[in-house]
């Protein structure tokens, strides 16, 4: 992998990698030296650069994870580059493989594409949702890549459309309650010893019997959504954990757009999906 940089000011090259936390040790090596390439030449840490020049820094390659069997099915990309892959998750489908699901998951999918590809990683989710849900992930080539997303926690927005039964006594709001995992057991509940999490949300439309929600959210918790909407007697359609069993239906929960600055780049990414078929069969 090779990362380039846009220098924005006088400095060495060493100092610009403690500014960009860019540890030396994933760097590979050319004439025992770390590979940095700056206007095609190589570079050692102790030269300097100027405003304007573009850094390369090539990353060692890691190894596809030979537990994770590729399997040559679809994989809805929306959005990819050197460094990450946006996925359109379908709805119930695990995203890593497991002791009880070794095949049919997100991974399977993607490690076929890497192989395809010639992509040398493994697979880093920097964004995730639970099996039964739908819609955009984040997924990074490199396990420094995902490292750089953990710095970025608070520009990252996911936003949902969710069909939940009922309707809600207010039409816009934000649900400050804290989570908690039930012990033994996959399932969160709200305790105020729980983890702090946020959801904001707005009704976009009342029907006779549920509503359609617009809602986002930033560091978002395990089932956060599924909990907070259930607590309020307004479960999602389709959640057989926290619902009431009234709708056998897929879970009505759907990343439909995610917003980030781009951890190398520095570009805002912006992707956005139209409603699924399921919501519009639903609605109908």
């Amino acid at each position: 992998m090779e990362m380039i940089y846009r220098v924005k000011k006088p400095e060495t090259i060493l100092r610009f990698m403690q500014e960009n936390n860019i540890p030396s040790k994933i760097l590979e090596l050319e004439d025992n030296k770390a590979k940095i390439y700056v206007n095609n030449t190589l570079k050692s840490r102790r030269d300097t650069v100027k405003k304007g020049d573009k850094i390369h820094f090539f990353v060692k390659p890691e190894k596809r994870d030979p537990r994770v069997k590729p399997e040559d099915k679809e994989l809805d990309i929306v959005y990819e580059d050197p460094y990450l892959l946006i996925i359109n998750k379908p709805s119930n489908m695990q995203m890593m493989i497991s002791k009880a699901h070794l095949s049919g998951t997100l991974a399977n999918r993607i490690n076929h594409y890497y192989e395809k590809n010639d992509i040398k990683a493994k697979i880093h989710f920097v964004t995730k949702l639970d099996k039964e849900g739908q819609g955009l992930i984040v997924v990074a080539k490199h396990k420094y890549i995902k490292y750089l997303f953990s710095n970025l926690d608070d520009t990252m927005t996911y936003y949902f459309k969710a069909l939940v039964e009922g309707t809600l006594a207010l039409k816009e709001s934000v649900i400050p309650l804290p989570i908690t995992r039930v012990e033994g057991s996959i399932e969160r509940e709200i305790s105020q010893t729980g983890d702090e999490c946020i959801t904001n949300y707005k009704v976009i439309k009342e029907y006779n019997d549920y509503s359609l929600v617009d809602i986002w959210v930033k560091n978002k918790k395990a089932h956060q959504i599924r909990v907070h909407f259930s607590y309020f007697y307004c479960p999602i359609i389709g959640d057989m954990i926290y619902g009431s069993g009234e709708y056998d239906e897929e879970l009505m929960l759907f990343c439909y757009k995610i917003n980030f600055i781009h951890p190398i780049t520095e570009e805002d990414i912006h992707y956005e999906l139209d409603l699924p078929k399921n919501f519009k069969k639903f609605i109908k």
